[in-house]
């Protein structure tokens, strides 16, 4: 399949497990550059490894956690420019949608 992907920048949040790791797989499958990002260094090197050792591919991740304002700008540094955006970010508590209000 071409879905004509190759060279586009792709970032697939909690893309370190489950659907979201077999969609960052896909994408690079497909020719994207891909980041992976997950909550843990460990677990980002974990998923990156696991798609290079099938896929000739160019794959980048970010330890990030993006339920945190400390995590989203950690992320947002480091990668700048994106075509493909997989949003699958997960936050594990209730929160207030505007803060500590």
């Amino acid at each position: 399949m071409d879905l004509g992907l190759k060279g586009k920048r792709a970032l697939v949040t909690g893309s370190t497990a489950g659907i979201e790791f077999a969609i960052a797989r896909l994408l690079a499958r497909e020719g994207a550059y891909v980041y992976v990002n997950g909550r843990t260094e460990a677990r980002v090197n974990k998923a990156i490894a696991e798609i290079g050792a099938h896929i000739k591919a160019k794959v980048d991740g970010i330890a990030a956690d993006l339920g945190t304002a400390e995590g989203a700008s950690k992320l947002f540094s480091h990668i700048d420019n994106l075509d493909i955006l997989v949003n699958n970010l997960g936050i594990f508590e209730a929160r207030p949608f505007l803060g500590n209000s």
